[in-house]
């Protein structure tokens, strides 16, 4: 996990956390774009490299990473 802080904006966010996405045996979940990488409805897929306002997920080196926002 890495943690990221670039002091407070207009969105109330502050950095993001982001995790590898495992199936349930624990394995990582392998793409080649983000639109490989399992979600639900409410999360979308990242589209810029800035803190996200709201969950997302990223394909970094072929591994399905969650992006989790972090409140001021």
């Amino acid at each position: 996990m890495a943690a990221g802080l670039l002091g407070c904006n207009d969105l109330e966010v502050c950095g993001s956390t982001t995790e590898v996405i495992t199936r349930d045996n624990g394995e990582v979940y392998r793409c080649v774009t983000a639109e490989d990488c399992p979600r639900t409805s409410r999360v979308n897929v990242c589209v810029t490299d800035v803190s996200p306002v709201a969950e997302c997920v990223q394909c970094e080196d072929t591994q399905c990473i969650s992006v989790i926002p972090e409140a001021c």
